[in-house]
């Protein structure tokens, strides 16, 4: 009962979260992101949730108009599906974290290979460059996750709601005139991933919606990219930190739920933006603001030690 009792704030913000996201287009990392602070969870506590929950959701988010099943696989199909069943389940009495990131990269795996066969045949991307943009987005993403260790806890709700803030404005702006920062358009994307270490913020739906004139490359691609970047910072924010955590799965399976009954707001791409989302983002920021959440900890559901032990995750 009182593991139950435990998941239900996790069970809410996940499902409910998913609903609001749905029908006013905020971006759900930000309403997860400040629910979480809101409970008192402390920076590493907040990143470490909010990293377990997107890996998870990215199968969410690409599979929900195509279902995965083990008919339709692309690289693990047939006999080859027990490549990733038996490795997971040698790995599980080893260490929990290796099973759990094991499982949700092979699946990942697929949902690239779909979203690779879904381009044109004259837009296929070359092998080096996604693996140049994956390389720089998931080193952007791991500077993100060195300067958690460098925020002071009891600031980090308020500097995490300047970002969101700030984010907004970039946002309203930017959809106001479509052909502006057109120049600086990768720095944004780089400057995305490093929000997802520091904060937990995956925004590349918000950034597909402010879709510029003169499109860059990496943003034809970014899905293809997004889908490895969150997945290796992921990884990386459980060696530095020891961030898999139970609460991070509950908040996923529940926003899963949400998505699969209540669907996912489209974005436009046309470069206007959603001025309710904008407006969503703000009112959740100003209610954290109001409530000054301590960071005392929350008692997640599941602890698991770091594999290495680092001066800022002691």
């Amino acid at each position: 009962m009182d593991f139950l009792a435990a998941m239900l704030p996790y069970l809410n913000i996940g499902f409910f979260g998913a609903i609001v996201a749905r029908f006013t287009g905020v971006n759900l990392s930000i309403l997860v992101l400040c629910s979480i602070l809101y409970l008192g969870a402390t920076p590493v506590q907040a990143v470490g949730m909010m990293l377990t929950f997107l890996a998870f959701m990215l199968l969410t988010r690409h599979t929900q108009n195509t279902r995965l099943t083990w008919k339709n696989l692309r690289i693990f199909y047939s006999w080859r599906i027990l490549i990733p069943v038996l490795f997971v389940v040698l790995t599980i009495s080893i260490n929990p974290f290796y099973a759990i990131a094991a499982f949700i990269g092979f699946f990942l795996m697929e949902v690239m290979a779909y979203l690779y066969a879904e381009l044109p045949a004259d837009e296929k991307i070359g092998k080096r460059q996604w693996l140049t943009w994956t390389a720089a987005g998931t080193a952007a993403g791991v500077i993100g996750l060195l300067l958690l260790a460098l925020i002071p806890p009891t600031w980090y709700y308020l500097i995490a709601g300047a970002v969101i803030l700030a984010v907004c404005a970039f946002a309203y702006v930017a959809g106001k005139q479509r052909a502006r920062f057109r120049t600086y358009w990768y720095a944004f994307i780089y400057g995305s991933w490093a929000l997802l270490g520091a904060f937990g913020l995956e925004l590349s739906d918000w950034l597909t919606d402010l879709n510029r004139t003169k499109n860059t490359a990496l943003m034809r691609y970014l899905p293809l990219v997004t889908v490895p970047v969150v997945f290796l910072v992921f990884v990386a924010g459980h060696i530095l930190y020891g961030t898999l955590t139970l609460s991070g799965l509950v908040l996923a399976v529940a926003a899963t739920i949400g998505v699969r009954f209540f669907g996912m707001y489209e974005v436009s791409g046309r470069g206007g933006f959603n001025l309710v989302a904008i407006a969503m983002a703000v009112l959740t920021v100003v209610s954290l603001f109001l409530v000054q959440p301590t960071p005392v900890g929350v008692t997640d559901l599941l602890y698991m030690d770091v594999p290495f032990s680092f001066p800022w995750s002691e």
